[in-house]
């Protein structure tokens, strides 16, 4: 194995996603939240208590606004790029770390490469390396604590272990104790499991320091400050409610608790279907060995940790993906039950046939006042890609990866553009900024950052998580308010007038599946 290629798949995937930042702006509701908190962090000078809209923001830890703020000095300032940049270079890590850890554990060059190929082109790895969210970061460095600890188990020493607490400390610094939470959950059911049941081998006083050094310098600067600033509550928030609370008692996002067994299906294609095959056939005949039990260990412990709460979202399971890799790819180099493997094969073949039939009767892409884009190229590949892999089923990896990097091509820069005339918000806070004078005020009657973000000034918010929480608070601000506007959406618009509450409609755009209007109260 010359190393070039690894280090060559890894920066070929950074140059898939990355470069979208150039064709696209921030989508709500993440992205242009993480980015507006890092652009106040600089502008503010204090990098230890998160702020969004000049409020303390509680929901995140600091390390991913960090590195968005690091991110600007190469960008020009807190933009697109600066945002996404973050991500895009955890995913790259992220697929050439896959390759030494897969190398770790087989001890083969070759299955090594093709557990970071899967990985690289499978769907919600290519998708949140391409988005500004926190959970591919997260997931980079869950995976560096399960390095360190395979590193510890197949000979290596303390150091490997402090390598571990500090890849946990970082991923608590970015998403909170789901950061040590999730490898060392994985680490002790496999222990339990292979018998190996030297638990304390993994809470070394080392690591164990480690880990407090670097996340308690932070929480003691945040617990001063917030004493100081009489921020008590923003410190109940984090500490408690985003953590504790939030996992116990979701308030939003409800799935059922099975949602992540499917959504592992679509977001893990086109691998997901050997995936499956292997757990069965694994589980049938309950014949594990000691790297597939480690293996079965990570992704089932974070699987089901996270169909616990009510609250769930596909990119939460992220950080299982580096284990299903190595597993299908290990799959893919024995192929020891040949009818194991030609199932998943033909639902591949057709998977990609119907996709690519329907791209053809569909036609075309667009949404109201957007340009179109046609679907009939990519789903005439799709149905191609169909017909290469059936033939192709004994050997069906190259037609497969062929097949999805097509794919990824025409959804990050055919498709990417026509999505972002009917996501971003940016052209309409543009020309709502056209309507006001220098002591204009703007409300709006939900948190969106997007509209801070692009407007270049502060909105008055009443926040909730729909528009229906502080309604009445939002008309009575802009009735009592001289030279006030409001932006809200036309169902609410169209009640209000309804209940004879005289607005004027001054700008309307659809934004993803709302539309907003930009108004004021004839008072």
């Amino acid at each position: 194995m010359k190393w070039t290629k690894i280090f060559l798949l890894s920066f070929l995937f950074f140059l898939a996603v990355f470069p979208q930042s150039f064709l696209r702006d921030l989508w709500e509701p993440d992205e242009p939240r993480f980015a507006l908190v890092a652009r106040e962090m600089i502008q503010t000078g204090d990098f230890v208590m998160p702020h969004r809209n000049n409020k303390p923001y509680p929901d995140k830890p600091p390390l991913f606004f960090w590195a968005i703020a690091l991110s600007s000095l190469a960008t020009g300032g807190v933009n697109t790029m600066a945002a996404m940049l973050p991500s895009a270079m955890a995913g790259g890590f992220l697929v050439l770390l896959v390759f030494f850890l897969a190398r770790r554990l087989i001890g083969d060059d070759e299955t090594a490469f093709l557990s970071a190929l899967i990985l690289a082109t499978s769907f919600k790895i290519f998708w949140q390396a391409s988005h500004a969210q926190i959970d591919m970061l997260l997931a980079f460095l869950t995976t560096l604590a399960m390095f360190g600890f395979v590193r510890r188990e197949t000979g290596g020493g303390k150091r490997d272990v402090l390598l571990a607490w500090a890849a946990m400390a970082l991923a608590t610094l970015s998403k909170g104790p789901v950061g040590f939470i999730l490898p060392i959950g994985a680490m002790l059911v496999y222990r339990r499991w292979s018998g190996k049941r030297r638990y304390r081998e993994l809470f070394t006083a080392g690591g164990i320091g480690v880990f407090s050094g670097i996340v308690g310098c932070w929480l003691v600067l945040l617990v001063v400050q917030g004493l100081q600033s009489g921020q008590s509550a923003y410190l109940e928030n984090i500490l408690f409610k985003q953590t504790v609370v939030r996992f116990a008692r979701s308030w939003h996002h409800y799935q059922p608790v099975y949602y992540f067994f499917k959504v592992i299906l679509y977001d893990f294609f086109p691998w997901s279907p050997f995936l499956v095959s292997l757990i069965i056939l694994k589980f049938k005949k309950m014949k594990f060995t000691d790297t597939e039990k480690f293996l079965f260990s990570w992704l089932l412990f974070v699987l089901l940790f996270f169909s616990i709460p009510m609250g769930k979202r596909g990119l939460y399971i992220l950080p299982l993906y580096p284990a299903a890799a190595i597993l299908v790819a290990g799959f893919f180099r024995e192929r020891r039950d040949g009818r194991w493997f030609s199932i998943p094969v033909k639902v591949v073949v057709v998977v990609y046939a119907l996709f690519g039939l329907i791209l053809v009767v569909k036609g075309h892409l667009s949404f109201p006042g957007t340009a179109s884009v046609s679907l009939l190229w990519p789903g005439l590949a799709c149905i191609g890609a169909a017909f290469w892999v059936f033939f192709r089923q004994k050997s069906p990896l190259v037609p497969i990866v062929a097949a999805q990097l097509m794919l990824f091509l025409v959804a990050g820069y055919w498709v990417t553009p026509v999505l972002n005339q009917n996501n971003s918000v940016r052209p309409f806070v543009k020309k709502n900024m056209t309507f006001l004078d220098a002591g204009s005020k703007v409300a709006i009657a939900q948190y969106r950052s997007a509209h801070v973000f692009y407007g270049d000034r502060n909105l008055v918010e009443f926040p909730g998580i729909s528009e229906s929480d502080n309604i009445a608070n939002f008309v009575s601000f802009l009735k009592k308010t001289p030279d006030s506007f409001g932006i809200l959406s036309q169902t609410w618009v169209t009640r209000l007038s309804k209940m004879g509450i005289p607005i004027q409609v001054l700008n309307e755009r659809r934004v993803g599946n709302k539309k907003l209007c930009f108004i004021r109260i004839n008072k």
